[in-house]
């Protein structure tokens, strides 16, 4: 049973339980669901808010409704069956009769006021409730349940209810103590970035989960050492929705939350669900089913496990039509299961995210010129990245990471000094670890001497482009002008940078009589920097081929655009801007597309068995993915990719849905594959050894 989790192909499906589902729920029956998914694990609903088994702690609110078979019989019934048992906890609400007796558990506002939400009142983290009561209904759980795994849900600062309403920063006696003993300081009125007792605040919270989370392993391991815990066993992201949440959706939700938490190769399972409701308002009406079913394909050709989320039980879920998509991926997924564990990357660049769970426009905008680019790419956040072997990477992209320890700035200067590219943007680096602003760029490789002052006016500015630019930037052969947005940092730069495009200031938009720049810049549009003892020159892919590896002799050069194009191109999707980011990603960076033919609404992933014997080239069709609406995707003909691959395969190439062989010849170490037809999802397996 020793970390069971590592190699188990994961099929999960948690079961959101609701209090009446256990009044009748027969654990063979809810067994025999999952196995119609061919489900190797389940997360289930086990204490903290709600406790769905019989306790033996006061202040744990049990539910009412434990009337039919217990969750230590269906604990056994799923063990039976081969199914691991994941325990869902969330300690963050505490019901109003036992805030009664213990007020000092609250959220409080900076008013005093707690959050009372249908009866469950708000508990802080600092609380006594989370800091010490929660520590004995995790002792209780792991000492009289034979569970497989934690996942604790809603942890850490909470500020929002389920209507979405935002309050105060808490201002409870727990919080307020600490604070003051950590840093001197009261609790900030605001969440504000521009004020330094706000992110004296943010490294505050920091401390706080990370010594929260330390404590909560400890005990855990303490009594069942092979117990998986989500954040340090297995990471575990959504993709979800929310009723009139702000456009567009996020199409690349579960291709990009799977490989944020994989993180390259790290020895940790990466498991992102799939939400079947629309949102908190609707949690009994289903998403659009070819929108779980994109989702499934994402995880599975991203390297991550498959997880599907629902409210109550499948068998008297309300809403079923998530069903079949999702277990047509899931059925794919046991046929082939082999196949997809021990699988590694083999990924071109690493874009690094600043937070797994945020909606950085920037990330995503960029996210979606290497998908669309057909570039091969891993995600990571800092705290893996700084455990990855960069040097494997040709380029690695910053999307205005501000957020930047010193260790990590090292770490990517003396890559880029090896031989790496870096493409970045905004204001990298603008803070270290602890939330404090830097003075001078952390970045040497940059070429910014100094940030001078930020513009987020610049409404109307463009960037115009010369001849020589154009080079660089062949896409815009017949434009001149480019769309960057609304934001410009000013920098001095070091003699020598390169600068391509310059800066059209604002201009008159109004009347159209009007419409012209009256003067221009020299201000650059984007800047490339030579960094390293040679002469920073890395070939560009004019051969379609790009570069095999970093060469390792100081040839590395860093490519700053000065701007925000990655959330503009997010937001508003225009050509123009997608542009100016495929420039830098492969006429300035190096890296190449692996299917330049390809239509940019088919995903690509190219992963290798750990042990060699074979690899999986895998595409995913989103052309579904219409306006707001996701549909069934177009299907895709006469496909070429055209991949990096050192040996010559010996066992051919096959279709694994429809068991056909591929076309295929390898090259001076590339390997190019046409395939047929791409449907909803297609992957071809290439084996190395007969």
């Amino acid at each position: 049973m020793d970390n069971w989790w590592i190699d188990i192909p994961w099929r999960q499906i948690q079961t959101n339980l609701r209090q009446i589902d256990m009044e009748d729920i027969d654990a063979v029956e809810y067994v025999r669901q999952l196995q119609k998914f061919h489900a190797t694990s389940v997360m289930i609903n086990t204490g903290g808010i709600i406790a769905s088994y019989e306790t033996s702690l006061p202040h744990h609110f049990q539910s009412e409704y434990l009337h039919g078979d217990s969750l230590k019989k269906i604990i056994e019934e799923c063990h039976g069956a081969g199914i691991r048992v994941i325990a869902r906890t969330d300690f963050s609400k505490i019901r109003r009769p036992i805030y009664e007796q213990h007020p000092d558990w609250a959220y409080r506002t900076d008013k005093g006021e707690i959050i009372d939400y249908n009866g469950d009142v708000h508990a802080c983290i600092c609380g006594g409730y989370q800091q010490k009561y929660a520590f004995l209904t995790i002792r209780e759980i792991c000492e009289t349940l034979d569970i497989d795994g934690f996942f604790i849900n809603m942890g850490g600062f909470q500020t929002r209810d389920y209507s979405h309403r935002g309050y105060s920063l808490c201002h409870c006696a727990g919080c307020t103590a600490r604070f003051r003993e950590m840093t001197g300081l009261g609790i900030p009125g605001a969440a504000d970035m521009r004020d330094p007792a706000y992110r004296k605040y943010r490294a505050f919270q920091n401390a706080v989960m990370d010594d929260y989370n330390k404590r909560l392993v400890a005990l855990i391991k303490s009594i069942k050492p092979h117990v998986a815990i989500n954040e340090h066993d297995f990471f575990r992201m959504e993709s979800n929705t929310e009723y009139r949440r702000p456009l567009p959706f996020w199409q690349y939700s579960a291709s990009s939350n799977t490989r944020c938490m994989r993180a390259g190769d790290l020895d940790h399972l990466a498991s992102n669900t799939s939400v079947d409701f629309v949102g908190f308002f609707y949690r009994h009406i289903a998403v659009s089913p070819e929108q779980q079913g994109l989702r499934m394909w994402q995880n599975l050709a991203n390297i991550g496990g498959l997880d599907y989320y629902l409210i109550g039980r499948l068998d008297n879920h309300q809403d079923r039509s998530g069903y079949g998509p999702v277990r047509e991926v899931f059925d794919f997924h046991k046929k082939h299961e082999g196949l997809y564990t021990g699988l590694r990357s083999n990924a071109d660049a690493l874009l690094l995210r600043s937070h797994g769970w945020s909606d950085a426009g920037e990330e995503r905008g960029w996210i979606r010129a290497l998908t669309e680019s057909h570039i091969l790419f891993d995600e990571a956040q800092e705290r893996h990245a700084l455990t990855l072997d960069l040097g494997k990477y040709k380029a690695v992209v910053l999307p205005n990471s501000e957020v930047m320890s010193d260790a990590m700035a090292a770490k990517l200067d003396a890559y880029v000094e090896a031989g790496g590219a870096l493409v970045a943007t905004g204001m990298p680096g603008r803070y270290d670890e602890v939330y404090e602003e830097r003075a001078i760029p952390p970045l040497r490789c940059l070429g910014v001497e100094r940030v001078l002052y930020e513009r987020g006016d610049m409404l109307s500015a463009m960037f115009s482009l010369s001849d020589g630019d154009k080079e660089h930037f062949p896409d815009f052969a017949d434009t001149d002008v480019a769309f960057f947005g609304d934001t410009y940092i000013f920098n001095e730069y070091k003699d020598g940078a390169a600068k391509y495009m310059k800066l059209i200031p604002p201009q008159d938009f109004g009347p159209p009589e009007r419409c012209y720049a009256k003067f221009s810049s020299e201000l650059p549009g984007v800047v490339v920097n030579a960094f390293g003892k040679g002469n920073g020159i890395i070939n560009s892919n004019s051969n379609g081929k790009g570069n095999d590896s970093s060469n390792g002799n100081g040839n590395g050069k860093a490519v700053y655009i000065p701007s925000l194009v990655g959330d503009l191109y997010y937001r508003e999707g225009y050509a123009n801007t997608f542009w100016l980011m495929k420039g830098a990603l492969m006429n300035l960076a190096g890296l190449a597309s692996v299917a330049p033919g390809l239509s940019e609404m088919v995903e690509v992933t190219y992963s290798e068995k750990k042990d060699g014997s074979a690899a999986l080239l895998q595409f995913v069709n989103t052309s579904g993915h219409f306006g707001t609406s996701f549909m069934k995707p177009l299907p895709v003909y006469g496909a070429t990719a055209r991949v990096r691959c050192a040996r010559k395969p010996a066992g051919g190439a096959v279709s694994l849905t429809t068991g056909e062989a591929v076309p295929h010849e390898w090259d001076d170490g590339y390997l190019t594959l046409n395939i047929k037809m791409i449907d909803k999802f297609e992957a071809v397996k290439i084996t190395f050894r007969d």
